[in-house]
């Protein structure tokens, strides 16, 4: 039995209202065929960590497009001297799209006038290489501010609304992270040292040994269910680890427009497949109260890293990015077991089905042994997959200097040509990580 795809939405964060209404004034992704994107950044970019999610997602979702992304983050860079580099380091990649996110370093001597100022010579010098300008604000500082109190975050939320500004009136696509996220992280910075303990409960929980540790589990697992359970951003107020990363990647991928739809399926337990829409489902089976299919999906969900996933309840836009959905109408009343290529994945209620799950939300399980299912280890593979790139693009990068700086021996030229080689080779590697699979389905009665 095989359907393909027609016209079913299911959001399991956002109402298909809520989201029908966002989708009529959302902006047009600035990504296209044949790109070659320069994030240029500063230290925050040059971590890695939100630029290679910003990448992996575009992977995931537009898989009918060839483009590349290169990093070029420079701890304590300000726009004039990314500008100083922009030759050997932005320009020598023949980009088509130069985002620039920059101000962290900017703040401390730059006046909002002359940093917009600045911003605008940046651009000139980007249209000037045939390339479009992105514009990203800077990220927060996470130290507890909010628009009611904006303390060192002054200067950034001064940057951030004239940037807005500065933006549309040269029809420059724009993303504000620093206004999507200074609230919530300000509210959620006086949790974070409890979020810092549980992690610590955590490892003591694990130790048989250690007297009361049933009781840590049951704390520790009353905390994984609630949605409002304290998270830490990790890292240090300016440079936040993967939770506050993937949030910084998740606002800027929602300002720009980014595609939030990934596939959506509904059968009933006859095996009826009732809609489906982003994919192909075949070989139905419904015998015993089990149900079995195939689903080919034609992109992927948002690939999350492991250590970023405590953050998805505070930040529902993730989810809202990755409407990867299933439907089962006609259960009857129990819980489920949902296996995804044989592994166990999760369980649900019968009532949850029929109203949709987002299979986006369903990590590794512990108990598992780090056996995961294949959409956790498919996302697993395209984020090692950019950060392999990423690795080889930092030998480009360093190369690239020394092979443009005046008098260079002319084989280093020829070096760089091999070393690009090799990083063209490497998004050869991300688009098949990405490349989507067949998955097999089974939803069984559980014990």
């Amino acid at each position: 039995m095989r359907r393909l795809c027609s016209g079913w939405v299911l959001g399991l964060v956002l109402a298909a209202a809520q989201w029908a209404a966002a989708a009529e004034t959302k902006a047009e992704f600035p990504l296209k065929d044949a790109d070659i994107w320069v994030m240029a950044g500063d230290s925050i970019t040059a971590q890695h960590l939100h630029s290679n999610y910003f990448e992996a997602f575009c992977f995931a979702r537009y898989p009918n497009l060839k483009f590349a992304f290169r990093n070029s983050g420079v701890g304590g860079h300000t726009i004039p001297s990314t500008l100083a580099r922009f030759g050997y380091d932005i320009e020598a990649w023949k980009p088509t799209v130069v985002s620039v996110e920059l101000g962290m370093n900017d703040q401390g001597s730059t006046p909002t006038e002359k940093f917009v100022a600045n911003m605008g010579t940046m651009v000139e010098r980007i249209r000037f290489v045939k390339a479009r300008p992105v514009i990203l604000s800077a990220s927060p500082i996470n130290n507890g501010d909010t628009m009611a109190n904006l303390g060192r975050n002054k200067r950034l939320d001064e940057y951030a609304t004239a940037l807005k500004g500065f933006a549309a009136k040269e029809s420059i696509p724009y993303a504000d992270q620093f206004h999507a996220l200074l609230d919530i992280w300000g509210a959620n910075k006086p949790k974070e040292s409890l979020a810092n303990s549980i992690a610590l409960l955590k490892q003591l929980a694990q130790d048989d040994t250690v007297a009361g540790a049933e009781h840590l589990r049951a704390f520790l697992a009353a905390q994984e269910k609630s949605p409002t359970r304290p998270v830490s951003m990790q890292g240090d107020p300016v440079h936040p680890g993967p939770p506050g990363q993937l949030m910084m990647a998740a606002a800027l991928l929602k300002e720009l427009g980014a595609d939030g739809f990934v596939s959506s399926v509904a059968l009933d337990a006859s095996g009826k497949v009732l809609e489906a829409k982003g994919c192909e489902v075949d070989a139905v089976k419904a015998e015993g109260g089990k149900l079995d299919f195939d689903r080919f999906d034609e992109r992927l969900p948002f690939p999350i890293p492991d250590d970023a996933r405590a953050v998805l309840p505070l930040y529902p836009v993730i989810l809202d990015l990755s409407q990867y959905t299933l439907k089962v109408a006609g259960l009857k009343a129990g819980n489920y077991t949902l296996k995804i290529g044989g592994i166990k994945t999760a369980t649900l209620a019968a009532k949850d089905l029929e109203a949709g799950v987002n299979l986006t939300v369903f990590g590794p399980i512990p108990q598992d042994m780090g056996e995961v299912n294949p959409i956790v280890a498919q996302g697993r593979a395209i984020l090692a997959a950019v950060s392999a790139k990423e690795s080889i693009v930092s030998q480009w990068r360093g190369l690239s200097r020394n092979a443009h700086a005046p008098g260079a021996a002319p084989e280093l030229k020829e070096q760089l040509a091999a070393l690009t080689k090799k990083v063209e080779e490497a998004d050869e590697k991300i688009r098949e990580a990405a490349r989507p699979q067949k998955l097999h389905f089974e939803l069984s009665p559980a014990p």
